[in-house]
């Protein structure tokens, strides 16, 4: 069961979701990072929203890419937790990463020469599956 991979237990999203700051969940992070790491493959990565897979595709990858990035994710690349809905409505818990990445290489980097990367990812509660929701991998947005 994903209950697995957390380090928080299962609380139901509010009624409506905050937006920005209050949509941060503490203390986090939510999912326990080695444990995701130890499942995560492409069979494993379910791309939940419509922009997500823009973005994955802008990045030229595939869902391997992906599963790729989270296993070289670091505790220290985690940045806060929130509340996440995927394109069909479904709403989950996430934890949201950063970290200096070189796309092509699919390689850790340093930020003067490789991208920064966002990345956000939850899991459906009591997934037999252990699927992986990615709702975000992109570079930073420009406001």
């Amino acid at each position: 069961m994903v209950d697995t991979l957390r380090c928080l237990p299962w609380t139901d999203p509010p009624a409506e979701l905050p937006e920005g700051e209050g949509a941060r969940r503490k203390p986090g992070p939510i999912y326990d990072l080695a444990a995701v790491q130890k499942i995560v493959d492409g069979d494993h990565i379910y791309v939940a929203t419509e922009n997500c897979s823009q973005d994955v595709e802008k990045l030229e990858w595939d869902v391997d890419d992906v599963a790729q990035l989270i296993a070289d994710l670091l505790p220290g690349d985690y940045r806060n937790s929130e509340w996440c809905r995927s394109s069909r409505g479904h709403v989950s818990d996430a934890d949201v990463y950063r970290l200096d990445y070189d796309t092509a290489a699919m390689c850790r980097g340093v930020r003067w020469k490789h991208k920064r990367l966002y990345l956000k990812f939850g899991a459906r509660h009591n997934d037999p599956r252990l699927t992986i929701w990615v709702f975000s991998c992109h570079p930073p947005r420009l406001s």
